[in-house]
């Protein structure tokens, strides 16, 4: 396991860790963590000292949550945090200025935070198979927002702030709701190429 403070990339992936090695710690020099496929239950606070980090690979563990830290790593531009047991985001996140990828699908979030429209960076939002309720209205202030993965959830609506998104190019739909409306605002998003959309009622499905 070779965890050289110099190196700007480490790979710790499928090594059966529980935790972050503690040799990690103030590490200045990473860009590039890889995590993926251990078995991990939460990320400490110190990771928010690794002050260089731009790709944070942590998906398949069994995190239930992002630490607050999170919002220390200002160099941060993707997150893939995929194939966990989180339930909710961290209010810090919103201040990931350079954020650029969240990558969150087989996760259990319900919500995001109310100031998640802070994310002005953001260009792809992957949220597939979560248990989303509702989408908060500050999200049609993520501005450079293109590509929009809301798969199999559990939304009722889009918010008409959706149509500000206008550099949106892919918004993907299917299964993300039981009465999911696209709001008309939408129709005026000269960029946009696709929208991948099952609407699906009660008596579609032949449920009462």
């Amino acid at each position: 396991m070779n965890l050289s403070s110099e190196k700007s990339s480490i790979n710790l992936s499928q090594q059966g860790l529980k935790e972050l090695p503690l040799e990690l710690k103030g590490n200045t020099a990473v860009k590039i963590l890889k995590l993926y496929g251990n078995q991990i239950t939460e990320l400490p606070e110190w990771i928010g000292g690794l002050e260089s980090l731009e790709k944070l690979y942590v998906g398949k563990n069994k995190l239930t949550r992002l630490p607050e830290s999170i919002a220390d790593l200002k160099n941060l531009k993707l997150i893939s945090a995929q194939y966990n047991k989180i339930d909710s985001l961290p209010n810090s996140i919103c201040q990931l200025e350079n954020l650029q990828q969240l990558i969150l699908n087989q996760n259990k979030i319900g919500h995001l935070p109310e100031e998640f429209g802070k994310l002005k960076n953001l260009e792809i939002l992957q949220l597939k198979f979560n248990e989303l309720k509702k989408l908060p209205i500050s999200i049609g202030e993520c501005e450079q927002l293109q590509f929009v993965y809301l798969n199999r959830n559990f939304l009722e609506e889009i918010p008409s702030s959706f149509g500000n998104l206008r550099k949106l190019r892919e918004l993907y739909l299917s299964g993300a709701g039981p009465l999911l409306d696209v709001p008309e605002s939408m129709c005026d998003l000269r960029y946009l190429e696709a929208v991948s959309y099952t609407h699906l009622r009660a008596h579609e499905t032949g449920r009462n």
